[in-house]
């Protein structure tokens, strides 16, 4: 099965330009946030984390509500202090810590 190449070269071209298009590292996400407000820096990090989260939550609260709740919260939790965050390269852990205690208090 052969494939329309007036098809296909748009598809690779998409691709190619979000190949190209790198969002960064964490601490230059979280820069972009604080300095500017950009809601796609602040997308791209939850797109980066938000299982990770959520998986923290859940595990901690059980209920799949519950953690849902509790992960939206942490990132509002982020929202609000990404400023304060003294070592943006370790946001990962920044995030699991916020979302374990932050379960921990709505168990």
């Amino acid at each position: 099965m052969a494939a329309h190449p007036e098809r296909l070269l748009p598809h690779i071209r998409r691709l190619a330009s979000r190949a190209a298009a790198d969002p960064g590292t964490d601490a230059a996400l979280l820069a972009r946030f604080v300095r500017c407000r950009d809601e796609g820096a602040f997308a791209t990090l939850v797109g980066r984390y938000g299982r990770l989260v959520l998986g923290v939550c859940r595990r901690v609260l059980g209920d799949p509500h519950g953690a849902e709740d509790a992960s939206q919260a942490t990132f509002l939790i982020l929202a609000r202090k990404a400023a304060t965050i003294r070592s943006p390269e370790t946001l990962a852990a920044w995030l699991h810590g916020t979302a374990y205690r932050l379960a921990l208090r709505c168990r």
